[in-house]
């Protein structure tokens, strides 16, 4: 049986999600669209997929994703790199080329278009190919920890295209990816330091060449220099969250949600709960994640072999992260990335990416065996 306590708490993460996007984007929909639904509608269809999709993964043994690590690892890689060339499909958002726009015909119900960000399936595709390639080469040469480039060489290539496309928050989320599957791989505590310091003193000098960050970090450290332009939708997003109170101003009561704040049912989807649901209720959609990532790690330390650790601790770190980044964005600890609150946030290719995930580690929950208690 599947672990059903990670089970529900994905399924309360998806409900809420549907609501309080419905809740955030219904004017600017009805304004921009002149359908209330229409985020909604995409939403609840990604859902559906991912559904679908992560029911798939969880019904197929997790040790036949071996076979397909290669194969969907190069995929994943030839689309960063097609991302960054000038195609008639890409897309740049927020400074970001990160995305492709594949436009529908006009007959096509619902969808005008479909826009897909590689980088979500990139992580994915990274949480596999790492499994099977440190387990593989540790088995291989009969070693205590995997080889340092079996780390190194695939999550330093995904990480750095990703920060080509100038996406620093995904490209963080795969690093964390990457370490935290090198971690339950059994790697040295010297191999670990030494991961740390090459992806921090690497990252940050990257970074450094990004106007992006370089603004972003700008707004972070400085958000009232410039209120109305830069800092406009940090300023907001904190008055967001402050005028919920301890209990909220009430389902369908936002204020904000009428153009105040850019993109609302993206990345400032956890302010809208913060002003809706108050203190109390923001508390709960965090405890709930932290349960989550507790469960995740859980079903790692119990899986039946290294393969299904490794990839129940990367699924593990790429929610827990995400949410991380997220969330000290919504309260002024770290600056704003673009991520998206997963299961929540409105966005088809993170949904998508994040439910074939799910599907993979409640496949290995189901073969966990008990620990035995230490003296």
């Amino acid at each position: 049986m599947p672990d059903w306590y990670f089970l529900g708490g994905i399924v309360f993460l998806l409900l809420l999600g549907l609501l309080v996007v419905y809740d955030s984007s219904s004017v600017k929909a009805l304004e921009i669209y002149g359908n209330q639904f229409h985020f909604l509608t995409n939403q609840l269809i990604w859902v559906v997929l991912g559904i679908i999709g992560g029911s798939t993964l969880y019904l197929i043994g997790y040790r036949r994703l071996k076979g397909l690590a290669l194969p969907f690892f190069i995929l994943s890689i030839l689309l960063l790199i097609l991302i960054l060339l000038p195609t008639p499909f890409s897309l740049e958002v927020r400074g970001s080329q990160s995305w492709f726009a594949i436009p529908l015909p006009d007959s096509f119900p619902v969808l005008d278009e479909i826009r897909f960000q590689p980088s979500e399936l990139s992580k994915l595709a990274l949480v596999i190919y790492l499994a099977t390639l440190m387990v593989g080469s540790r088995s291989a040469r009969r070693q205590t920890s995997p080889p340092f480039r079996s780390f190194l060489i695939p999550t330093g290539l995904v990480a750095g295209l990703v920060i080509l496309e100038k996406d620093l928050g995904s490209a963080s989320v795969i690093a964390a990816i990457g370490l935290a599957c090198f971690f339950f791989a059994r790697a040295s505590m010297r191999q670990i330091f030494f991961a740390l310091l090459i992806f921090g003193v690497g990252g940050l000098a990257l970074a450094l060449q990004s106007s992006t960050f370089l603004e972003r970090w700008e707004t972070f450290l400085h958000p009232d220099s410039d209120p109305q332009g830069a800092g406009y939708q940090t300023r907001q997003i904190r008055i967001t969250l402050g005028s919920g109170g301890l209990w909220g101003v009430g389902i369908g009561r936002s204020l904000q949600k009428y153009g105040y704040i850019p993109d609302v049912q993206t990345d400032a989807i956890f302010a809208i709960i913060g002003e809706e649901f108050g203190f109390f209720g923001t508390s709960l959609v965090v405890a709930i994640f932290a349960f989550l990532v507790y469960r995740g790690f859980r079903i790692a330390e119990r899986s039946p072999d290294e393969f299904g650790r490794v990839l129940a601790a990367g699924v593990t770190a790429w929610i827990a992260l995400q949410t991380i980044l997220i969330l000290g964005a919504m309260v002024g600890l770290l600056p704003l990335t673009g991520v998206t609150l997963p299961f929540v946030s409105y966005g088809g290719s993170s949904l998508m990416a994040l439910l074939l995930a799910v599907g993979i580690l409640l496949n290995v929950s189901r073969h966990t065996v008990a620990l035995r208690p230490t003296r």
